[in-house]
């Protein structure tokens, strides 16, 4: 059976602030995939987020980061 764990728990698997997983989540490029990764509980748009703790973390892990915009932008 899967496991579903909340986002400060699977926040706390991978060692970053919750907010941070929130954030990547909602990027264009995130790694997570609705109904794959993560998925609301209920039937209202007040519903819980769920994180199924296998597949974000294998799609955490397999994240290829970008490289940093510095060199376009100019800042340090």
């Amino acid at each position: 059976m899967k496991e579903f764990v909340s986002t400060a728990e699977m926040a706390n698997c991978f060692g970053i602030h919750k907010q941070t997983l929130l954030t990547l989540r909602r990027s264009k490029r995130s790694p997570f995939r609705e109904g794959v990764d993560f998925v609301w509980t209920g039937l209202t748009t007040n519903g819980t987020l769920k994180w199924d703790r296998e597949n974000a973390t294998k799609a955490f892990l397999g994240f290829k980061r970008v490289p940093s915009m510095s060199h376009i932008t100019g800042e340090s």
